[in-house]
């Protein structure tokens, strides 16, 4: 073939198109689809890198016209045939350019890590004599020469730190051909496969074998079909990933096995290595760029055949790929929030299509989206009902109004506050778990529980603090915050909201004695800080753990026997259409900390409605009571799964620029609405209305039909561009997120 066809790794969308180059006669054997290479681009001839995805010998342009590629700074292809078609995907899934989803499948930095190792340069003539000339003197350069005589072969950096030199007299001998300083490529290990003990199968029980086995056959069967495995906490669904696993190796294929969390990471690859060895590697965000691209190159190379990550480890880039495990599927970490705003699942039902794989979801509670599409026959459905110890936790709902009326206004309840003093006396573990996120500030009442919510759409108010408003974040209807309870009358309706460090305060106020470990964004910021808190709680060096949601799951500790939920109606309120299944998640995987060795586990949850279906259904770990309660509600609100949500917002340094844009928009979106086929909702300030002196509006716009409800955003915010200077505006759009703010 003549010319190559370049994606330019350029985000503008004015240039998100193909580019074709010629292929020099230097490079003909050296080009493959995938790989990167260096091109001039543009009236100044810039050299930009870009992405071969394809040939072809014609073009329609004059061939005058068309420029040589210039380079290829890689002897390996980065994209498979495979990767390119996701690539493509996720462009069309996610309006966003095809560099964007080439640089996000490709590690950040394509660059083999080379360590330097020094030799004597023996070919040279009358080596010998000069070497005696050098090491008769006191010099750095005899230091050095005097060491590689007796330890030949060495790093230069070991060489500088033995003999505390720098490496200019090293360098000096190099140039003057008197030692060689050679690379070796090295491919750092991220884990020591020898600090684990080799573990081999389980017995399965009846129940696991029955997943085991359907799983199983659908592989044999070649079937397509998304797998939803549904299993109760400590039901043992591990072990019958690792079991599928072992069979998908022994056909000569590849795994990719995802959790939700960095902070599930460490036990999950203890379990994968004790089983597989060397066969695994792991890759998530807290490694540095180079070991997230020795992780990539080992896969590449074939060195791996199982690969253990949180998102990003969805693009491994395996050959010959068998098997998808999403762990906790129902987890929002699973969509990304920056562009591109991609979807694991979505990403790895594509992968499975076009890879002939399975993919088996896994949780104790799926999503409402993903369990409808087992009633409708979109994915196929097998279920774990007991665990593997027939040993469920007992479940306690305090009701904090109560303790409110008796006069405690501590954080804890008087029965959770016994018993982590029973626990402590006993030598037990307890974790404490804050249902939090970051900006889930609710109004309501401590003595009766009443939350004001927005009569419109069903969700709570959110407060806003900097306006003292409260504010819908579906209709952006507001209300002011009333001083009086509008349902008791009394004064204790106020913001609610309590911290971990707040918790932690109280624990070493009353139990003094008790070891503390706190887990969340403030103490796991370093590097390997999940791996070494949770390793400390494993040991038994704490008493106490107590953290938020990154606690709450697949966390496996067999001496906790108390899990105390300190405020069950914080994510109950978030403002969310989706709060009352976050709730029930939380709290039902939270419950599934307690008692999973041979110790009856014991759980408290704290909360002002204890009558709420989320907390009840929890309670009795009932999910297909949660699931039919809460699909009417999604259908009687027209929310997903039953409609898709497209959530625009834009920014900018000049409120004035930003209102004019967006208003204009909203105008656009009402006259091309007149058969009202979308539901678009006013204008608004976003949550965080201000952030590094940028002013953010939001529109969000509901429809049932996915693509009809993109091509009619793309379509209204094209008429803007063309109309509105949006130069210095930036425009961030997001189909069905994570949380609407």
């Amino acid at each position: 073939m003549k010319y190559a066809e370049v994606i330019i790794d350029i985000t503008n969308e004015n240039v998100d198109k193909i580019f074709h180059y010629a292929i020099p006669d230097n490079l003909k054997e050296l080009i493959f689809i995938g790989m990167r290479v260096f091109v001039p681009f543009g009236f100044g001839n810039r050299l930009r890198e870009g992405y071969v995805i394809g040939f072809t010998n014609v073009i329609e342009i004059d061939e005058s016209r068309i420029k040589n590629i210039y380079s290829v700074p890689d002897n390996y292809i980065i994209f498979s045939k495979t990767m390119i078609e996701i690539a493509k995907f996720m462009a069309e899934k996610y309006y966003c350019s095809l560099s964007e989803c080439l640089q996000c499948i490709m590690p950040k930095i394509m660059k083999d890590k080379g360590e330097k190792y020094a030799i004597i340069n023996y070919d040279k003539e009358n080596i010998n004599e000069i070497i005696n000339k050098i090491i008769s003197k006191n010099t750095q350069q005899s230091k050095v020469l005097k060491f590689l005589l007796k330890n030949d072969n060495v790093k230069t950096v070991d060489i500088q730190k033995i003999l505390n030199v720098t490496l200019s007299p090293i360098k000096t001998l190099e140039k003057n051909e008197i030692i060689k300083i050679i690379t070796k490529q090295v491919k750092r290990n991220v884990v020591n496969v020898e600090n684990f003990k080799k573990t081999e199968h389980l017995n399965l029980n009846e129940s696991q074998k029955n997943a085991f086995n359907f799983i199983i056959k659908k592989i044999e069967e070649k079937s397509t079909k998304p797998i939803v495995l549904h299993g109760v906490t400590g039901s043992g669904k591990t072990e019958v990933y690792l079991q599928l696993i072992s069979k998908v190796l022994k056909k000569g294929k590849d795994a990719i096995m995802l959790v939700p969390e960095i902070s599930l990471t460490p036990q999950t690859v203890e379990r994968f290595i004790s089983r597989f060895g060397e066969k695994v590697s792991v890759t998530h965000s807290k490694l540095s760029d180079g070991e997230r691209f020795d992780q990539w190159k080992k896969a590449k190379d074939g060195e791996i055949k199982i690969m253990v990550g949180a998102r990003s480890a969805i693009f491994t880039p395996f050959e010959n790929l068998g098997i998808i495990i999403i762990d906790e599927e129902h987890e929002s970490t699973y969509k990304s929030e920056t562009t591109p705003k991609y979807n694991v699942k979505e990403i790895a039902e594509q992968l499975c299509i076009l890879s002939n794989a399975t993919l088996v979801l896994g949780s104790a509670t799926p999503s409402i989206d993903t369990y409808y599409k087992t009633q409708i026959n979109e994915y196929d459905l097998i279920s774990i009902n007991n665990r593997v110890n027939e040993n469920m936790p007992n479940i306690n709902i305090v009701d904090m109004r109560k303790e409110i009326e008796s006069g405690n206004m501590s954080v804890f309840s008087r029965p959770l506050f016994e018993a982590i003093k029973e626990n402590l006396k006993n030598n037990m573990q307890t974790i404490l778990f804050l249902n939090r996120r970051g900006h889930s500030t609710f109004v309501s009442c401590r003595k009766c529980g009443y939350v004001m919510e927005c009569k419109n759409c069903n969700v709570s108010y959110t407060y806003h603090s900097k306006e003292h408003k409260l504010v819908c974040h579906y209709c952006n209807s507001e209300e002011n915050v009333p001083t009086i309870c509008p349902s008791c009358n009394s004064k204790y309706i106020k913001y609610f909201g309590v911290g971990t460090q707040k918790i932690e305060e109280q624990i070493e106020k009353y139990f003094s004695n008790a070891k503390v470990l706190r887990m969340d964004m403030d103490t796991t910021s370093k590097k390997n800080s999940h791996q070494n808190i949770l390793e400390d709680f494993k040991n038994h060096k704490a008493d106490i753990l107590i953290g938020t949601q990154m606690i709450a799951k697949g966390l496996d500790f067999p001496k906790v026997s108390l899990v105390g939920v300190i405020a069950a109606d914080i994510t109950l309120n978030t403002g969310d259409y989706k709060s009352s299944e976050n709730t029930f998640q939380l709290l039902t995987q939270v419950a599934g900390r307690a008692g999973r060795a041979n110790i009856k586990g014991n759980v408290f949850i704290q909360t002002y409605t204890p009558e709420h279906y989320s907390i009840v259904f929890a309670k009795n770990n009932d999910y297909i009571g949660f699931y039919n309660k809460e699909i009417v509600e999604r259908k009687i609100m027209f929310y997903p799964p039953f409609s898709n949500i497209f959530f625009i917002m834009i920014s900018g340094d000049n409120e004035n620029n930003v209102l004019n844009a967006i208003k204009f928009l909203h105008n656009v979106m009402l006259y091309y609405n007149q058969k009202t086929n979308f539901y678009i909702s006013d204008v608004a300030k976003a949550y965080v209305y201000k952030v590094n002196n940028q002013y953010r509006y939001k529109i969000i716009i509901r429809a049932e039909e996915e693509t009809r409800l993109k091509n009619f955003v793309l379509y209204c915010i094209n008429i803007l561009k063309n109309k509105i200077d949006t130069t210095k505006l930036s425009i961030i759009l997001n189909l069905n997120p994570n949380y609407i703010s």
